[in-house]
């Protein structure tokens, strides 16, 4: 067949098809001789996108790539429809089974933009600049990010998990303690003792508008970590009143923190002062940020505790490539009291590694370390007390087991402290099991 008849031939075929697929129910079949998904093509390519989506949903691929190609070229054709949450369901189902097809997270990402969903389409831009992007494709995905900066306005968050651990009171596994060259045999209740905690969390920020590029910085949150023992339960809430300046390539914030703990049935202490935070995308993949804090802590009975916990916590944030993002953390605190003993230095160091695995499998690696060195002898037992901790943290989640938006998770964490001190010195281990959302 020439060149000419064979365009001939498709286009009767097109003129043909669409008359068919307008006096036919959705659910036709193909004319003889072609298939669903090729039917649907031919729709696409002929611009009648409610039929080819129609023949499309129908049809029965004959193998993975023909059913990647199918979800894909859904996808493309809801969103031109203007049904993005549609749009969303295919995407997330192709990089379930092939997470590394950046074009098909680039085109997730811009769903989740449209549906307002900033967090989750934040996340997909970003671990989509772990590819080598065109030029102007980096461009587009910086002007996107730049847009999401500029028009947040509300963020939620809930979560919920159950917590079997080894020692959540965090106490030595010691029979006994010295002190000088006297033994001391500790009770149970000063001695480690396992504990299944339910922890709740919540979380809401509000950014309205002030001026061009400026923002108010509004932010409350709560966590509660409830054991059958009482005396365990650790309750905070606080709460951010700032403003903040949005730049091209970023954004600073600034302003007030306040806070509550209680711990056990009691109010523990109330907390206030300054905080500054800022962001910024040194390259399409990489991003920096850095925290700053300096908070007056008010003991309801333990004064000797009371005074200045200063915080600085740089943070970087690359994704490596479309299917892992690498993030580090140093942080450093100076923490006063009224008590020498007490006031201390803390230098830690924290990274996590994100992987997604083909089949909808997304495993989190956390490993950290600290020191803490107090200012002074410990009166009691002579000597000035330095910290050492390790802490390991695994959490995986299913891509596919989304149920109207809440992801469950599974993890597990192993802690170890050691101290110069034996008393303070502890080892937990910890499972977990949670659902979390972001709105």
């Amino acid at each position: 067949m020439s060149p000419i008849t064979g365009a001939a031939v498709a286009i009767a075929f097109l003129i043909a098809t669409a008359a068919y697929a307008e006096t036919s129910p959705p659910a036709a079949k193909a004319p003889p001789g072609l298939t669903d998904m090729q039917t649907g093509r031919m729709l696409l390519r002929a611009g009648r996108l409610e039929h080819a989506r129609a023949f499309l949903a129908q049809a029965r691929p004959s193998d993975e790539e023909e059913e990647i190609e199918r979800l894909f070229l859904l996808g493309r054709i809801e969103m031109r429809l203007g049904l993005p949450r549609q749009a969303i369901e295919r995407f997330e189902a192709i990089l379930v089974r092939r997470p590394g097809l950046t074009r098909v997270r680039l085109e997730l990402a811009r769903a989740y933009y449209l549906t307002g969903r900033d967090d989750k389409a934040k996340h997909h831009f970003g671990l989509s600049t772990g590819d080598r992007l065109p030029s102007s494709v980096e461009a587009a995905v910086d002007e996107f990010l730049r847009r999401i900066d500029a028009r947040r306005r509300w963020s939620v968050s809930v979560s919920a998990a159950i917590l079997p651990e080894s020692n959540p009171a965090r106490r030595t596994e010691s029979e006994e303690v010295r002190v000088g060259n006297v033994p001391f045999q500790l009770g149970e209740e000063a001695r480690s003792s396992s504990g299944v905690g339910k922890l709740l969390g919540a979380g809401v920020s509000f950014s309205p508008p002030i001026a061009d590029d400026v923002r108010a910085a509004l932010a409350a949150s709560a966590a509660a970590k409830l054991y059958e023992r009482s005396d365990w339960n650790d309750i905070s809430v606080t709460g951010d009143i700032g403003l903040t300046r949005l730049f091209d390539r970023g954004n600073v914030s600034g302003g007030v923190r306040l806070g509550q703990r209680w711990i056990g049935d009691d109010p523990d202490h109330r907390s206030v002062g300054p905080w500054v935070r800022g962001g910024w995308r040194l390259s399409p993949s990489t991003r920096f940020h850095l925290d700053l804090s300096a908070v007056d802590w008010s003991h309801d009975t333990r004064r000797y505790l009371d005074g200045w916990r200063i915080a600085v916590r740089p943070g970087l944030r690359h994704a490596l490539d479309v299917r892992t993002l690498i993030e580090a953390e140093p942080d450093i605190e100076i923490a006063r009291a009224e008590t020498g003993h007490n006031a201390s230095r803390r230098f830690g160091f924290g990274a996590t590694v994100s992987r997604a695995f083909e089949g909808g499998l997304t495993l989190s690696v956390s490993p950290a370390v600290h020191f803490r060195r107090y200012d002074e002898r410990h009166p009691l037992f002579g000597e000035r007390r330095l910290d050492r901790g390790l802490r390991v943290g695994i959490r995986a989640l299913h891509r596919s087991l989304r149920y109207k938006g809440f992801a469950p998770y599974v993890g597990y964490s192993f802690e170890r402290t050691w101290s110069s001190i034996e008393l303070y010195g502890y080892r937990n281990h910890g499972t977990i099991l949670g659902i979390t959302r972001s709105f």
